[in-house]
Order: C-alpha cells, then sequence, then structure tokens
C-alpha cells in the first residue's frame, strides 16, 4: 500500500476527470472563483482606504495632537455669547505662556483654494497662514531654503513656502525658485522655500498627493491681508509625550476660559477618537469582509458537493467495473475526492487572477482608487487556502457514497 502513489493516481485522474467535462467542471468551478476573486479584491480596495488614511493621520501628527477649534455654545450661554472674542491669534499667545507641556503649537488661518499664477501659467492650490511650529506638527520637510520664521510672523512678511504641486506646474524645470515671486489670490509673495514632495507607496501609487498642493505664508499675514482682524480658524499642539496629553489640554483649557471670559465657544479634540473610528472601521470591514467570503465560499463548497453527487450517480457502472477488476474502495474514495480538490484548486487560482483584474478595474473606477493594492498578499493566500479547503470538505461525503457502493450493485445498474 503506497498513499502518496494512490494520491498521485487520484489526482491525475481527478485532473482527467475535470478535462473531460470541461463545462460541468467550470460550472461547479465557478461558485470558488466569484467567492476567492471578491475576497480579494475586496481586501484590496478596504486595505488602500485604511492605508490612506493611516498615512494622513500620521502625516497630521498623529495620537499626539491636540486641535482647537470654535463650536456652538449651550444654551445655558447662548444670551452672553457676543461677551466672547472668538479664536483669535490671542489665544495661540495665551497657549504658548500658560502650557509647558506642548512641544509644538501653531495657529492655522484657512483661506481654502486659490489661484496661484507666475511664469503666465494658472493653478488652483490650497493656501495656508501658519507659524514656524507647522512643519513640527504636520511632517513637513523643507527641500530647500526655509519656512516661515519668528521674524516673519513678527514683521506680517510677504513671503510664501510653496509645496510641491505649485512649484512643479508654475515652475517646471527650474532646480532653486528662491527669490522668484508667485501671485496667490491678487496678492505677490516672494517664495523662500519649497515643500519635499510627500510621499506615501501603497501599491506603487503616492496616496499623499493632496498634500504636496498646500502652499504656506505667516498666519499675521494672512490676518492682515484677507481677514482685516486677528480671528483664525484653529490652533494645532503637539504634546510632548502621550502621559501629559490630559494635564497639557487641561492647561489649556484654563488658559482657553480665561481668553474667552468664562464662555465655552471652542472644544479641544484629540486624535484618539479618530484612531479609534479606525479601528472600529478596520474591525468592521474584517468581519463583514471574513463573513462575506465565508459565505460565498461555503456556497462554492456546495455547488461542489452537489457535480460530485451527481457525477456519482452517472459513473456507478464505471465504479462497479473498477471495483471487479481489483480497485479497492479506498482507491474509488481518493479519486473522487481528488476530483473535488482538484476543482476547487482550479477554482482558487482563477478566482486569483480575475481578483488581480478586479482590483486594476477598481483603481481607474473608484474616487481615491490610487491606494489599492493590486496585490494583497495575505487575502491571496487566505482565499486560496480556504477554498482549497472547502474542496476537500465537500468531496468527503460523495467521494465516500462512491467507495461504499457494492460492486455486484453497481454492474447491475442501468
Amino acid at each position: 500500500m503506497n498513499p502518496v502513489g494512490d494520491i498521485v493516481t487520484g489526482v491525475s485522474n481527478g485532473l482527467a476527470e475535470v478535462w473531460a467535462n470541461k463545462v460541468r467542471s467550470l460550472l461547479s468551478m465557478s461558485g470558488i472563483i466569484l467567492g476567492v476573486a471578491a475576497l480579494v479584491a475586496m481586501v484590496g480596495i478596504v486595505q488602500g482606504m485604511l492605508s490612506n488614511m493611516r498615512a494622513s493621520f500620521e502625516a497630521e501628527g498623529g495620537i499626539l495632537k491636540v486641535t482647537v477649534t470654535p463650536r456652538e455654545v449651550d444654551e445655558a450661554q447662548a444670551h452672553i455669547v457676543g461677551m466672547s472674542p472668538g479664536l483669535t491669534w490671542r489665544d495661540t499667545r495665551a497657549i504658548l505662556f500658560g502650557t509647558d507641556l506642548a512641544e509644538y503649537q501653531t495657529a492655522v488661518v484657512d483661506m481654502g483654494w486659490k489661484g496661484f499664477v507666475a511664469n503666465g501659467k494658472r493653478r488652483r492650490a490650497k493656501l495656508e497662514g501658519v507659524e514656524p511650529d507647522f512643519v513640527g506638527i504636520h511632517d513637513r520637510e523643507i527641500e530647500y531654503g526655509r519656512f516661515i520664521s519668528d521674524t516673519d510672523i513678527k514683521n506680517k512678511s510677504p513671503v510664501i513656502v510653496v509645496g510641491h504641486y505649485v512649484a512643479s506646474e508654475l515652475f517646471r524645470g527650474e532646480r532653486n525658485i528662491i527669490g522668484k515671486q508667485v501671485r496667490a489670490n491678487g496678492q505677490v509673495y516672494t517664495i523662500i522655500g519649497k515643500i519635499k514632495e510627500m510621499e506615501s507607496m501603497v501599491g506603487g501609487r503616492n496616496v499623499m498627493r493632496w498634500k504636496n498642493r498646500e502652499s504656506y505664508i505667516p498666519a499675521t499675514t494672512a490676518m492682515a491681508r484677507y481677514r482685516g482682524d486677528d480671528s483664525i480658524q484653529r490652533i494645532d499642539v503637539l504634546a510632548k509625550d502621550v502621559a501629559v496629553m490630559a494635564d497639557m489640554m487641561d492647561q489649556m483649557d484654563n488658559v482657553l476660559i480665561r481668553t474667552h471670559r468664562g464662555i465655552r465657544d471652542f472644544e479641544l479634540r484629540t486624535q484618539e477618537e479618530r484612531l479609534q473610528e479606525m479601528r472600529k472601521l478596520e474591525n468592521s470591514f474584517t468581519y463583514s469582509l471574513g463573513g462575506i467570503a465565508a459565505i460565498s465560499l461555503l456556497v462554492g463548497g456546495i455547488g461542489i458537493m452537489n457535480v460530485m453527487l451527481a457525477s456519482v450517480s452517472e459513473r456507478i457502472r464505471e465504479i462497479g467495473v473498477r471495483k471487479a477488476i481489483g480497485a479497492r474502495s479506498h482507491d474509488v474514495f481518493i479519486q473522487f475526492l481528488a476530483e473535488a480538490v482538484v476543482i476547487s484548486v482550479l477554482g482558487g487560482l482563477v478566482g486569483l487572477v480575475a481578483s488581480v483584474g478586479l482590483l486594476s478595474v477598481a483603481q481607474g473606477l473608484i474616487p481615491g482608487g490610487d491606494a489599492i493594492q493590486t496585490v494583497p498578499v495575505m487575502a491571496m493566500f487566505a482565499g486560496f487556502g480556504f477554498s482549497s479547503v472547502i474542496g476537500l470538505v465537500s468531496g468527503i461525503y460523495p467521494a465516500i457514497r462512491a467507495a461504499r457502493l457494492d460492486p455486484i450493485d453497481a454492474l447491475r445498474y442501468e
């Protein structure tokens, strides 16, 4: 008795049977093909989305960042809300001198999307008024030149640090653009630095391209030239360590309550909530995809079992002849089991090929599809492995039924 030889013979016979009944075999594979293709494609799409979110999260300060933004007051303070000056430049100075647990802090005056003009070209990009600490919080790297300085803040200097998009589009081919001028929303600025292109490669593609469209001017310049007052959109603060986050937020809250004259028209938000939401989203996707894949592959396994049972019924006389000339029950069992496994393995392989095609299509059709991974390797292994196991399990009952046939009854079968 040679188990290895029996298995090789069974697989060979299984392949021959699959080849002899191509249409039936393809139909029985269809459930496995669709299940594996759907599993791998959905995992690739979800991983791309989550990778994009993680890259954005880390680029915006990660878990250590606290953001101060305006909010509507509670009903109890609605009648005195006018007493508060709102979120202003004064708040940034108060936090600077009233908080000793912050590593960096910056006011942000969000100017939105503006028209940038230079060399006869015009492009739209985002413009923000910021302070020198902005690069420490938001993980920006200067490629050449310098970033905004305290002197620029003090003098309200008409200077700008351009992002990769503005530099490459308006000054194409120029290696160094320091000292050149660019017009943004009708105001002329002198370029003092260029931000290095931000890259976060997922599936061979950069998912941080939108960050490369940002350019920066001094916050005081933005307030003077565009706002006409000292109002700001938000304050970003980076804590020195996770352990001091709670104490730092208490200090900031006490300071802001004083500057806002007791009116709580502001809120302090951490990125912990965003991180928890990302984790919940990842878990929900994992469980959902696992359930969908399991159901799809289970349906495929049922299809294989039905086809194999039909095959046993069609080949009763063949089984009888084989047993009459010396085939043992376990030979018949291995043949039918191998045939089911061959069908599921081939279906899994075809499903993997189909999943790559689906991901390629999704990259072009889904907004933000650049972040989709072309080959989510672990999902491919899981899908293929699960499909093989399903084929093995679904082939056991038909193989047992074939092996138990009495050769005399089988030979008499019409």
